[in-house]
């Protein structure tokens, strides 16, 4: 997940945290929006495009709780990490259950912080892409893959795959001819939780191996020497549905 040029609202009422954060992020180039108190920050979230807020629970005039609460009912779907010195169950429970798409513990370390927003972006990216497609067909070689169902037809005949092996398969049609490293793919369909890149290499030769079995003569998971793997598709580009 490349997070060059995401706009970022921090509401937060404690320079110290903001200073921290804003550090952690400075090496992604991300654009970083500060609010103090709760009530500012629910009026730049509300007119203003961001693709991520982080939001304190403890704030001046507004907590945490109540923003979050009024963004969702708002309709606004950009996600929200929530940050806490709270470690009871309870506390995070009712954060979720409000809305928020995950929360972060203080005090916490640059890794994790970078990697939620990774992972909650990611997330967010994949069920957004799920809303506006549902299948990518690809008829020259007979392949059509649904993203709702999380199924894979040869000529017409069901492909039983693994869900990682599906995830793997997907990304890399929606991007036909993209060439990814296997860092790259591990971050994308592993969130990098797997330090082998090992891993996808296994998970190609799998879906090679099914994907022949199942009758496709013109496997399009190629090998780009010295980088990893990219879905070859020439002179045909994916039908979207």
């Amino acid at each position: 997940m490349n997070l060059h040029g995401k706009e970022i609202l921090l509401i937060e009422d404690d320079q110290h945290i903001f200073s921290l954060i804003e550090a952690m992020l400075k090496p992604y180039d991300v654009n970083l929006t500060f609010e103090k108190d709760g009530m500012k920050g629910l009026e730049m979230a509300l007119f203003n495009n961001y693709h991520l807020i982080l939001l304190d629970i403890m704030l001046p005039k507004k907590d945490g709780w109540e923003v979050c609460r009024q963004l969702k009912n708002s309709g606004i779907d950009t996600p929200i990490i929530m940050l806490t010195a709270k470690v009871e169950e309870a506390d995070k429970v009712l954060g979720l259950e409000m809305g928020a798409d995950d929360y972060v513990t203080k005090p916490f370390s640059p890794r994790e912080l970078i990697a939620r927003i990774k992972a909650v972006l990611r997330r967010f990216e994949k069920t957004k892409k799920v809303k506006t497609e549902t299948r990518l067909q690809f008829p020259k070689i007979n392949l059509e893959i649904n993203l709702k169902s999380y199924d894979v037809y040869v000529k017409g005949s069901k492909v039983m795959v693994a869900p990682k092996e599906f995830e793997l398969l997907s990304f890399l049609a929606s991007h036909p001819n993209e060439a990814f490293s296997r860092e790259d793919l591990l971050d994308q369909i592993w969130d990098n939780n797997s330090k082998q890149t090992r891993t996808v290499d296994e998970h190609i030769k799998r879906l090679r191996k099914k994907l022949t079995a199942a009758g496709l003569k013109d496997i399009p998971l190629e090998t780009v020497w010295g980088i990893g793997y990219k879905f070859e598709i020439e002179d045909e580009k994916k039908n979207e549905v």
